[in-house]
């Protein structure tokens, strides 16, 4: 016996085309995913463990990033406006999403190195010096660790954002071809 799944004809009726609906799910989606972090308290941590802030930026350009992209979205949905700007967005989104995983890399750089800086000035016979080296041993890791993962995470999101761009653009030229 074969499970039929009822057709969702209601999605018609709102002439929503699918790439925009598609869109809209995903934002949906990471969304409620942002808002189960700040609930659970993880991005406060993360933001508390980044000394240098460069999560803070990477979640900026993050975000005017998908606006951007999201911009672009709308008007390649559209099918009585033509904007042929969207190749340059999308070379730009890409360039984007290495920078935001490259600033990642950079912050766990300088996570390592705040690390490392702790053992210039350690006496391991101090007490007072090895907790002082302990601390700054932590600091330095929790921050390396933390812009590697907004960096990560907001890189490969920024990149199925603009496939997901590049791919509308594709499919409109077809058509443009076809008639």
């Amino acid at each position: 016996m074969k499970l039929k799944l009822p057709k969702l004809n209601f999605l018609n009726y709102l002439k929503i085309p699918r790439e925009m609906m598609t869109w809209i799910v995903g934002l949906s989606l990471l969304v409620a995913g942002l808002e189960v972090a700040w609930l659970k308290g993880a991005i406060q941590a993360i933001y508390l463990a980044d000394v240098t802030k460069i999560s803070v930026l990477i979640a900026v350009i993050f975000f005017w990033q998908s606006f951007i992209c999201f911009k672009e979205v709308i008007y390649q949905t559209q099918k009585i406006r033509e904007h042929t700007g969207s190749n340059n967005q999308i070379e730009r989104g890409w360039l984007w999403s290495d920078i935001v995983l490259s600033l990642g890399m950079i912050g766990t750089v300088i996570g390592f190195m705040m690390m490392l800086a702790g053992f210039i000035d350690v006496d391991f016979s101090d007490f007072d010096s090895v907790q002082d080296l302990i601390m700054k041993l932590s600091a330095g890791m929790s921050t390396s660790l933390s812009t590697t993962l907004v960096g990560l995470i907001s890189s490969v999101i920024l990149k199925i954002q603009f496939f997901s761009l590049e791919n509308i653009v594709k499919n409109r030229k077809e058509e443009k071809q076809v008639l």
